[in-house]
This record gives C-alpha cells, sequence and structure tokens, in this order.
C-alpha cells in the first residue's frame, strides 16, 4: 500500500515539475489592444493613424463582459475583433516561436509584422455582407515560428471571428520565446501518451466486462476512461484535430463535453456498484434522479446545433456540480462508516473534482490559471481506480480461494455423512447437487449386521459399550472399503453396507469381518470382554435416494431386500451363527474354492409368505 501512494506521489511531482518547466521556459503573452468589431487591416490602418484601441486587456480572457460594461453590442449580430501586441527588444537574427495550445473561438488568422502566417477555419467570411451558409469554424493548436524585423521588434495580431460560442475572445494563453527551447513535439507527445494509456485502459475494462458480465464497474470505469481521453485530446490540447485535420469547432466542442455528463454518471454509477443500496433508498432515488436528469440534459446538448450545445454548458455543469457533491457526501459517509475502498472512492472522486474545478476556471478564463492540470488529475482518478479495481479483484480472489477451501472442508464433512459410493449411485458429483427426491433403481447385494458385548465379570456400562463399539466400527469400515463396499447406515449396534459391484465382494468382507473380530477379542480379553457378531447377507432389487424434507436430506434405501437381508440378520443371532446369506446370494456366487456353504434348514420370517433357504457361509 505505502509503495502505491509513493508512485502516485512521483507521477504527481512529475506531472507539476513538467508544466512549471513548459510554463517557465516561455514567456506568456499578457498584454493585449483589443479592437472589436473591426477587421485586420482596419486595425492596421487605425494603428498608423495612432487611434487608440477599444480595450487595452491582460492575459487571456474573454470581451464580452467588457461589452456590456461599456454598453456596446455588436453590429448586425458579428462577433468578431482583433488582438494585438508589439514585441521589442528581439535579435533580429534569432528565430522565435509563438504556440497556444488551443485557437481562439471558432476561427481565427494570425499575422505578424502584417503577414500572414496562420489561419484556422475562415474567419474572413464573417467579413462578408452576405456570408455564405454552412460551418466555416475550426479549432487546432496554433504555432508557428517567426523573425523580427530589423529594429528587433513583431507585431503579432490574433484576428477572431465567433460564429456560434457564448464568448468571444483570446481565451487561452499565448507562449512566445526563443525557438530552441520549445517544440510542440513534446506536448503533443505528451497528450499522445496520456490519451493512449487512457484508451487502452478503458478498452481493456470493457474487455473484462465482456469476460464477466456481473462486474458492471468495469464497464463504467471502461466508458469513463474513454470519454476522458476524447476529453484531454479536445481540450487541454486539441490533439484530435491534430489527428484529423479540419475538424469543425462544432464537433469538438461536443466531444468536449461528453466528459460532463457521461463521466459523472458512470462515476456514481461505480459507487454503486461497490456499495449496492436497496432499491427504494433515498440515497437511490435521488442517484436516479440525478443522473437521469443528467443524461438528458447531455443527450440533448448533442443532439441539438452547437449554438444550443454551448449554450447548454452552464447547465451542464451545475448538473455535473450536484452529482459531485453527492459523490462525495456518500463517500465521506462511508469514509466515516470506515467502509472498504472508501479511502480510494475518496481520493479518486476528490481528484476529479480538484481536475474539474480548474477547468472551469480555465474555461471562465481565470487569468492566475494559464496552464490545464486537468489531464493530470484524470490521470490520477483512473490510476486510483485501478488501484481501487486491484484491491477489490485481489480481495475477491482470496475470499474465492478461502470459500473454495470452506466449500470444500464442507463437502468432506457431508460426505461422513453421506458416502460418496452412495452419491455416485445416484450419479451425483457433489452433495451440493443432490436434491430431494432423488433416487436411482439398483440390483446389489446388502448386509445387515450387529454385534453384542458380552462380559460375565460385571455389567457394560453405557460408556464402555460405546468405546468398544466404536473401534469394533473403525476395525471393520476400511475392511467393508477394501471390498468395494460401504457403510450406508450405522445402527444401534450394527450397520448396513451395500456392495454394488460384486456379490462375492461380500462374502469376501463378511468373512473378513469375522477375522476381525477374533483379534479384537484378543485385545479385550485383559478386561474380560467379548463381543459377536452377526451378519445376514442378501442380493436383489432396491430404490436408493434421498428423502426427507428441503431443509434437511437423508440417504435412504428402500426394498423387500432391505427387509430380508434385516430378518437373515435376526435368524444369526438366533442360530448363534456369524455368516447366513440366502438362496439368492447363492444362486449369484456359484463355485468358490476358498469358502464353503452349508445349507441349513428353511426358516419363515416375518413377511414372507415361503420360509427361506438359507446358508451358512465358512472358511474353507
Amino acid at each position: 500500500m505505502k509503495t502505491k501512494k509513493i508512485v502516485v506521489a512521483a507521477l504527481l511531482i512529475l506531472f507539476n515539475s513538467f508544466f512549471i518547466f513548459a510554463a517557465e521556459a516561455l514567456q506568456q503573452l499578457e498584454h493585449w489592444q483589443l479592437f472589436v468589431q473591426k477587421s485586420p487591416e482596419q486595425v492596421f490602418e487605425l494603428v498608423d493613424a495612432n487611434v487608440a484601441a477599444d480595450f487595452e486587456v491582460s492575459g487571456p480572457g474573454y470581451w464580452n463582459h467588457l461589452l456590456e460594461e461599456a454598453n456596446l453590442e455588436r453590429a448586425d449580430k458579428k462577433d468578431y475583433g482583433c488582438y494585438r501586441t508589439i514585441l521589442s527588444g528581439l535579435d533580429p537574427s534569432k528565430k522565435y516561436a509563438i504556440l497556444q495550445k488551443d485557437s481562439p473561438k471558432t476561427s481565427c488568422a494570425v499575422y505578424v509584422n502584417r503577414k500572414l502566417v496562420v489561419q484556422i477555419g475562415d474567419p474572413f467570411e464573417m467579413l462578408k455582407a452576405n456570408p455564405a451558409k454552412g460551418s466555416h469554424s475550426s479549432i487546432q493548436p496554433v504555432s508557428f515560428e517567426f523573425y523580427p524585423d530589423e529594429n528587433g521588434k513583431a507585431e503579432i495580431l490574433y484576428f477572431i471571428t465567433n460564429y456560434f460560442y457564448r464568448k468571444s475572445g483570446l481565451h487561452d494563453t499565448v507562449f512566445f520565446g526563443p525557438a530552441e527551447l520549445f517544440s510542440n513535439n513534446s506536448y503533443v507527445t505528451l497528450y499522445a501518451i496520456i490519451c493512449g494509456a487512457l484508451i487502452f485502459i478503458g478498452l481493456l475494462s470493457l474487455c473484462q466486462f465482456i469476460i464477466n458480465h456481473e462486474r458492471k464497474e468495469y464497464f463504467y470505469l471502461g466508458i469513463t476512461s474513454i470519454v476522458l481521453a476524447l476529453r484531454i485530446s479536445t481540450n487541454s490540447l486539441n490533439l484530435l484535430s491534430i489527428i484529423i485535420p479540419g475538424l469543425s469547432a462544432e464537433l469538438k466542442f461536443k466531444i468536449e463535453y461528453l466528459a460532463m455528463w457521461i463521466v459523472p454518471a458512470c462515476v456514481t454509477q461505480m459507487l454503486h456498484c461497490i456499495y449496492p443500496m436497496q432499491n427504494k433508498s433515498f440515497g437511490k432515488i435521488l442517484k436516479n434522479i440525478l443522473i437521469i436528469s443528467d443524461l438528458v440534459l447531455g443527450l440533448i446538448s448533442f443532439c441539438v446545433p452547437a449554438y444550443y450545445t454551448n449554450r447548454l454548458v452552464p447547465a451542464l455543469q451545475i448538473g455535473m456540480g450536484l452529482i459531485c457533491a453527492y459523490v462525495i457526501c456518500l463517500t465521506l459517509i462511508n469514509l466515516i462508516k470506515r467502509r472498504r475502498y472508501a479511502v480510494f472512492n475518496f481520493l479518486s472522486y476528490l481528484s476529479v473534482i480538484i481536475g474539474a474545478g480548474i477547468d472551469v476556471l480555465i474555461s471562465h478564463g481565470a487569468k492566475n490559471v494559464s496552464i490545464s492540470l486537468m489531464p493530470f488529475f484524470l490521470v490520477v482518478f483512473v490510476l486510483i481506480l485501478i488501484m481501487m479495481f486491484a484491491k477489490i479483484q485481489k480481495d475477491l480472489y482470496l475470499e474465492t480461494i478461502q470459500n473454495t477451501q470452506k466449500l470444500k472442508q464442507l463437502n468432506e464433512a457431508y460426505l461422513r455423512f453421506v458416502p460418496r459410493e452412495f452419491l455416485k449411485l445416484l450419479n451425483k458429483e457433489s452433495v451440493i447437487k443432490t436434491q430431494l427426491g432423488d433416487y436411482s433403481n439398483i440390483e446389489m447385494c446388502i448386509m445387515f449386521s450387529k454385534m453384542h458385548i458380552y462380559c460375565p465379570v460385571n455389567h457394560v456400562s453405557l460408556e464402555e459399550h460405546f468405546h468398544i463399539f466404536d473401534e469394533y466400527l473403525k476395525r471393520v469400515s476400511p475392511v467393508i472399503k477394501e471390498h468395494n463396499g460401504f457403510v450406508s447406515k450405522f445402527l444401534s449396534g450394527g450397520f448396513m453396507a451395500l456392495f454394488p459391484k460384486s456379490e462375492l465382494d461380500a462374502v469376501y468382507a463378511a468373512l473378513e469381518i469375522k477375522s476381525c473380530v477374533d483379534d479384537f477379542n484378543n485385545t479385550l480379553s485383559a478386561k474380560n470382554h467379548k463381543i459377536a457378531v452377526w451378519m445376514g447377507l442378501h442380493y436383489g432389487k432396491m430404490i436408493i435416494g434421498t428423502i426427507g424434507e428441503e431443509n434437511r436430506l437423508d440417504d435412504t434405501v428402500i426394498s423387500d431386500t432391505v427387509n430380508t437381508s434385516s430378518r437373515i440378520e435376526t435368524v444369526c443371532e438366533k442360530l448363534e451363527k456369524t455368516i447366513i446369506v440366502s438362496q439368492e446370494l447363492v444362486d449369484r456366487i456359484g463355485n468358490a474354492k476358498d469358502f464353503e456353504l452349508e445349507r441349513l434348514e428353511d426358516v419363515a420370517v416375518k413377511g414372507k409368505e415361503k420360509p427361506l433357504q438359507i446358508y451358512e457361509v465358512k472358511r474353507v
């Protein structure tokens, strides 16, 4: 976490250092003469006649308020004028350069020593008595080099026309200095890197959303990053006009204003993806009202002609401010409550608000803010969000691992109560996929077994009975598994085991259990204890499945085969025979060499009309 903070701080220092160095390397032209409603030729004539300018102005700004203060009206509703300044004390043999990151609204022409050096759009069309219809506006960076005259002077004149923008004037700072101290390529490269990084992050985030539609925050981050890249490419440095020569001012402004209504909506939605609210909560209702209003106003501003789009900017700024206030309030509440990721949210939104505030100041011609820091704040905003999403992704990954481990442990715990072999007979991979009423028809061998503890010396207590029975099952259960069987039910003093693969498995398991019991009795002889075991085996059809209710399931075996096996085990107790099998099982066993079958008298059992033919199993 500390490393991430250091990285962000380093980026802040580097960006500030770059802009401070760039600002100090060049001089800002701040003192201008303003001639309103005059063409360049008229200005030159007035200057030669020593006629004073309409206004003396300082720094970048607009002339609208000057006209209002002087009670001047625009002739024929045409909006144009000239800014003029004189540079003196220059070296006639030295080349100088002028840079303006964004040309004045909405078309302009620049003269040096009364020679036209740069023209953007067609500002001269407005001077005609009947100007042709259509767009003559265009905006792009202004950059050119020049030599002063033989006296070391340079007369700089900006001819500015405004076809639709709500404010007119030289709104952006004009930088001046020796040509070797400045190269516009450095600015272009910087902004291209920033825009490229934001677009890459945006596309990557959208790909994340396409892969996982549940992570909607990646969708909003992707749209936000791409729109912010468009904002930087049209506002801080009109990079888009370099990529698309002849970019009209109408389209430029509409693309630039996307960030004023799309970004606030996306940022708010991102916040609610991280901190969901109830559908009828006041905060969510307020959020929906703000976002819907903002989006409707934004769509209107994008669809109407540029003249109206520009005049909707104050409303867009108010909407953006309201949403930002809502986001900051909600973020502060989360911060006070110490909710997860609240610090990330607060810092990211705060950076956007600071950047937006500076951007608004620049758009209003703030003299003390000549260089836009908005790109830096937007990059910081996206970086903080990426860190937050990375932290969320890491936490989700760790939670997934923990949940997987818990699920594995839970599944293993369930398998202690529901045998894995039982699930296989139901064609189920895990207990989680088992539902109430699942069943399967099957034919196999079933074993019923019970044990009894003898102690001629004294009475066997319940605790002793439990421990002896538990130890007996620990010895017997592995034997059943080794012979491809499993214990389906543990009964009072016994168990019921199923052998789905082979009938011989059940017989061999019974014989080995008998041997285990003999060994176990040797260990109990010191306590004068002895156990006797009876096992009844039968083969037939049965249904295995789950019964119970939705909140509690249990496995069961339902069939007359089960009852018959239980009855045979009862016969074992009466006849004091360890292993007795039914005629149905004997018919499937066939001849075996390592054990013999001894026919016993037929017995009548409950639930059977005919006596059962039974056999005792003995080792050879």
